[in-house]
């Protein structure tokens, strides 16, 4: 297969936002098209237009696997459960009377900035829509913080004592679902390139 300068600085253009695998594969089917468009048109320049105009421009490309991808999925699913948990641990914390005067201010301060630090990554995760890689490693960095987020929460409820209540059945629910959540996103987003 021949390959033309505008074929690959699309493929270049790919490589820069997708993962080497998929990159690969893209461009046996680009360079097939183009081969084809060559018998088809005869001329180098024309053939290589006609194949990138079926393919797609990169943008396009790349918005359709990070739409795809595993990282973008996890970070949706967390991102929508997290005002239910966060408000029945809320609930939970202020109903029991804990929060204010058995947490120490500068874990609550940690705390809220490991929230907010999770959710700053989340967001990342599915809002990029052309660099699949960020789109990865914020997801894998956001889907870890709420584990540990969730982790302490139940590490919390378990010193604190709170007194048991139908509150307290949801945000213990919801945080190990979170946790679930996340183990079996994890793997994923660190197998797969």
């Amino acid at each position: 297969m021949a390959g033309h300068e505008l074929i690959e600085r699309h493929l270049q253009t790919l490589a820069e936002r997708l993962p080497d695998p998929v990159v690969e594969e893209l461009a046996d089917g680009l360079l097939a098209a183009y081969d084809d468009q060559m018998e088809r048109l005869g001329d180098p320049d024309a053939a290589a237009r006609a194949a990138l105009a079926d393919f797609g421009d990169a943008d396009t490309v790349t918005a359709a696997f990070v739409r795809a991808s595993p990282g973008r999925k996890a970070a949706f699913r967390l991102l929508v459960a997290g005002p239910i948990v966060g408000l029945s641990w809320g609930a939970v914390l202020v109903t029991g009377n804990v929060w204010a005067s058995t947490i120490p201010l500068s874990s609550r301060l940690a705390l809220g900035l490991l929230l907010g630090s999770a959710v700053l990554m989340l967001l990342i995760a599915i809002r990029k829509g052309r660099h699949y890689r960020t789109v990865r490693l914020a997801a894998l960095v956001g889907t870890g913080t709420v584990a540990v987020l969730d982790t302490v929460m139940l590490g919390t409820v378990l010193t604190l004592l709170p007194p048991p209540s139908l509150l307290l059945l949801v945000a213990l629910t919801g945080s190990i679902t979170r946790i679930m959540l996340a183990a079996q996103a994890i793997p994923e987003l660190v197998m797969r390139p």
